[in-house]
C-alpha cells in the first residue's frame, strides 16, 4: 500500500515539473499545458488546489492552457473552468466534490441554487430563483431566452411571478443586471384636464390627429385607439370623459405631457360668439333618427309617435311603432327639418353623409355631444335560424255498389224508373251515366246495356256500378329559413309564390264588348318576419311572425276559386344567445266514417253490402316551428358565418352534376369561387371551376 501512494506522488510529481512551474514565490505557479490530456489535466490541477473532481466517463479530449506569466493558484481553477466550457463540458460542485460532466448534462445534475443577491462568480453551473415585482415573468422569458447558453434553460413559474435560471455563474450575473434595468415600476404620469369652453371628446379626436404616436378613445363604449409611434417608444394615451367634460392623460414621457397641455389649453377657447356651428360626424347611429332624438332632447318634446290603426298586427305595430321615429331605409331624405328649442340651438342631419349640424351654445352643445358619444355605438347583429317540420300522413278508402234501371223510357207508355245513388259528382252513377269518362280515382265496375234518350240527350243505359278506392297521402317537409338584421331593426324573408286570385269579373252580354276580370295577387309560401332585441345580459327578445301557406292541391277547380292552407304563429318571445325554442305547433289527428244505403236492404247481413256504399278516411298532421337565434357582436362572428353559409352552397353546387348525353351537349358547371378570390369578380359567362369531390 505505502508502495502505491509512492508511486502516485512520484507520478503527479513528473507531471507538475513537465506542465508546471512555480516561481519564486510558492503562491504563483506558470501553466504550460499543450495538447494534455483533459484528465491528466484535472488531476494535476486537484493538487494544486486540494479539491476532488469526479469525472464522467464522456469527458475525453485534449486542453491547451499556456500562462505568459505566473498566476496565483487561487486563479488556477477558474482557469480550468473556463477551459473546460471552450471542450463542452461543465463543472457542477456539491458536498465537496466537483463533477466533470458534459454541458448538456450539467442542468440535471445537483448545483449550487441561489436568490437574487448572488455571490457565485466563474463558469460553474449553478441555479437561480428570481422573484420579479413589476414585470411578467412569462413576458421577460423569450426576451431573456436568447441570453441563455443553449444546453442550459430558463423557465417562469405564473403562480409566485418568478423566473427559473440554470446557467454559468458569470452569465446568471449579466442576466441579472438585465432583469433589476427592466423589472421597474412603470414612470406614468396620469393628470386630468378639464375643459371650460370645448368639448372633450372633440379636443380628445383633434389631438389624435394632431399626434399620431398618442392614443385616443372618444369616450363611453370606445375603445382606446393606440398610438402609431415606432417600436419601442413610450406610449401616451389620452381618454375622453364627457360627464366632467375633461380629458384623461396617461403619458410616460414629461415631454409628451407638456405638449398635451400646451395643445389643449391652445384648443380649449371661448367661441368667436355666443353661438357655434358644428360638424359631428357619426360612426356607426342613423343621423336622421338620431337628429329627431336629439331635437325631442333639446326640446322637452315627450310625446311619443301616433299608435297604428286597429288593422295592423300586434308585430307588425310593434315594429312599425320602432320606425316612426325615422324615415324609411330607403328613400329617406338627404337632411331633416330643423329644430330648435328655447336655448335657440338647431340640429339638422345630413343623410348624404351621415353626419349631424349642431348649432347651439357651448354648454348646450357639450351635453348633446356626451349624448352622442353614448348613443354612436356599433350595434349587435342577431342571426335567426327557423325549423319548420311538418310531418302528413292521409289515409282514405272507398267500397260500394249503385243500382240503376231505366228500361223502357223510349217509349210512349208509362214505365217505373229506380235505383240508388251515393257519393259526389264523379262518384255517382247517375253523373257517370251521362258522362261515362268523368269516373273518378279508384276502380269503376258497370253494367251497361245500349243507351237510352231523355230530355233531348243520349245516356247510357247504366245499371250497376261498382267503385272501390284505397288511397294514402303522406309528406315530409323540412323548411329552415334564416336571416340576418341588425339589433332593434325589423327583417322579413319570403320564400313562395306570388298567386292570382280572381276578385271581380264582367262578362260580355247584353251588348257589353268591354268584359273584365279583377285579379288581387297574393304572396304563398314561407314567410318570417323578426324584431330582435339583443339585452346586456344575453338574452334576446323577439317579435315573431311566422308564416306557411300553399295551395291546396286536392281543391283546385280553377283560378276563381283557389283554396289556400295556412298555418301562422304570432307572438313574442325571450330567448338567450345561441339556445332553441319552440315557438309553437299543431298535432292534429281526424278519423271520419260515412255510410251511405238502402233502408232496410242494407241492413242485412251480407246481402246488405250490396245496397251499400262506405268511405272511411285518417288524417295525421304533425307541424312544430322552432326558432334559434345567434348574436354576432363583431365583424369576426359575422364574417365566420358567411364563409361557413358560402362553403356550404359552394359543396352543394359542386355536387349538382347532370349525367353526359350521347345527343344533348354537355352544359358548363357552375360553381361559385372560394372565398380567396373576389366572388362578385367573376367574368360575365364564365363560371368558376368546379372542385373535385
Amino acid at each position: 500500500m505505502m508502495i502505491r501512494k509512492t508511486r502516485s506522488a512520484l507520478l503527479a510529481s513528473l507531471l507538475l515539473a513537465s506542465s508546471l512551474s512555480f516561481a519564486a514565490d510558492d503562491n504563483r505557479v506558470m501553466l504550460n499545458f499543450v495538447n494534455a490530456d483533459i484528465e491528466s489535466t484535472i488531476k494535476a490541477v486537484g493538487l494544486i488546489t486540494g479539491k476532488n473532481f469526479v469525472l464522467d466517463p464522456r469527458v475525453k479530449g485534449t486542453i491547451n492552457i499556456v500562462s505568459a506569466t505566473p498566476v496565483s493558484k487561487d486563479l488556477v481553477y477558474p482557469i480550468l473552468l473556463s477551459s473546460l466550457r471552450l471542450q463542452g463540458f461543465a463543472a457542477v460542485e456539491s458536498l465537496g466534490t466537483v463533477k466533470i460532466v458534459p454541458e448538456a448534462d450539467a442542468k440535471q445534475h445537483f448545483s449550487a441554487t441561489e436568490g437574487p443577491g448572488l455571490q457565485a462568480t466563474g463558469d460553474k453551473i449553478i441555479t437561480q430563483v428570481y422573484p420579479l415585482k413589476y414585470e411578467s415573468a412569462a413576458q421577460l422569458v423569450p426576451i431573456l431566452r436568447p441570453l441563455i447558453t443553449p444546453n442550459n434553460m430558463i423557465a417562469a413559474y405564473n403562480a409566485g411571478n418568478t423566473l427559473v435560471i440554470t446557467d454559468y455563474a458569470e452569465n446568471v450575473k449579466r442576466i441579472n443586471r438585465i432583469i433589476a434595468s427592466i423589472d421597474q415600476p412603470a414612470g406614468s404620469e396620469f393628470l386630468t384636464i378639464t375643459l371650460k369652453h370645448s368639448s372633450a371628446l372633440d379636443v380628445a379626436n383633434t389631438l389624435a390627429r394632431l399626434m399620431p404616436e398618442v392614443g385616443s378613445s372618444g369616450g363611453t363604449g370606445q375603445p382606446v385607439v393606440p398610438g402609431v409611434g415606432a417600436e419601442g417608444v413610450k406610449r401616451s394615451a389620452v381618454v375622453a370623459d364627457p360627464r366632467s367634460n375633461s380629458l384623461l392623460v396617461r403619458s410616460e414621457s414629461s415631454a409628451t405631457t407638456q405638449n398635451i397641455k400646451r395643445l389643449v389649453e391652445m384648443l380649449d377657447q371661448p367661441a368667436a360668439s355666443g353661438s357655434n356651428i358644428n360638424v359631428v360626424y357619426l360612426k356607426n347611429a342613423d343621423a336622421v333618427k338620431l337628429a329627431q332624438t336629439l331635437r325631442g332632447i333639446v326640446s322637452g318634446d315627450t310625446s311619443t309617435p301616433s299608435t297604428p290603426t286597429s288593422t295592423t298586427t300586434p308585430v307588425t305595430a310593434a315594429i312599425a311603432q320602432g320606425n316612426q321615429a325615422g324615415s324609411s331605409v330607403f328613400g329617406s331624405s338627404s337632411t331633416s327639418s330643423s329644430g330648435s328649442g328655447s336655448t335657440g340651438g338647431m340640429i339638422q342631419a345630413d343623410g348624404a353623409t351621415n353626419s349631424l349640424i349642431i348649432t347651439a351654445p357651448d354648454y348646450v352643445y357639450r351635453n348633446l355631444r356626451a349624448v352622442i358619444d353614448k348613443l354612436d355605438v356599433r350595434r349587435a347583429q342577431v342571426y335567426v335560424e327557423a325549423l319548420i317540420a311538418e310531418v302528413n300522413a292521409d289515409d282514405s278508402s272507398e267500397f260500394g255498389f249503385q243500382w240503376q234501371s231505366a228500361d223502357g223510357l223510349n217509349s210512349n207508355s208509362y214505365r217505373g224508373i229506380g235505383g240508388t245513388n251515393f257519393g259526389g259528382s264523379t262518384q255517382n252513377i247517375l253523373s257517370i251515366m251521362q258522362n261515362p269518362l268523368a269516373m273518378g280515382q279508384g276502380l269503376s265496375v258497370g253494367v251497361a246495356k245500349g243507351t237510352f234518350t231523355f230530355g233531348g240527350k243520349e245516356i247510357l243505359n247504366l245499371g250497376l256500378l261498382a267503385r272501390a278506392l284505397e288511397s294514402n297521402n303522406a309528406g315530409n317537409i323540412l323548411s329552415t329559413p334564416n336571416l340576418i338584421t341588425l339589433d332593434n331593426e325589423e327583417a322579413k324573408i319570403l320564400v313562395g309564390q306570388n298567386v292570382p286570385f280572381i276578385t271581380g269579373s264582367q262578362a260580355s252580354s247584353n251588348g257589353n264588348s268591354n268584359p273584365f276580370q279583377t285579379i288581387e295577387r297574393k304572396d304563398i309560401g314561407i314567410t318570417l318576419r323578426i324584431k330582435p332585441q339583443v339585452s346586456e345580459g344575453g338574452g334576446i327578445t323577439m317579435a315573431v311572425y311566422q308564416e306557411v301557406s300553399s295551395v291546396d292541391e286536392n281543391k283546385i277547380s280553377g283560378q276563381a276559386d283557389l283554396i289556400t292552407k295556412k298555418r301562422s304563429i304570432e307572438s313574442k318571445v325571450l330567448v338567450d344567445d345561441g339556445s332553441i325554442i319552440v315557438l309553437g305547433g299543431l298535432i292534429e289527428n281526424q278519423v271520419s266514417q260515412n255510410v251511405g244505403k238502402v233502408p232496410l236492404l242494407g241492413d242485412i247481413p251480407l246481402f246488405g253490402n250490396l245496397f251499400k256504399y262506405e268511405s272511411r278516411s285518417a288524417k295525421k298532421t304533425n307541424l312544430m316551428v322552432f326558432l334559434r337565434p345567434v348574436v354576432l357582436k363583431d365583424g369576426t362572428a359575422a364574417a365566420g358565418l358567411s364563409s361557413e353559409r358560402y362553403e356550404y352552397i359552394r359543396q352543394q353546387q359542386a355536387r349538382f352534376t347532370l349525367p353526359d348525353s350521347l345527343v344533348l351537349k354537355a352544359v358548363p358547371q357552375i360553381v361559385a369561387p372560394p372565398l380567396s378570390e373576389n366572388p362578385l369578380k367573376v367574368p360575365a359567362g364564365k363560371a368558376a371551376p368546379a372542385e373535385k369531390q
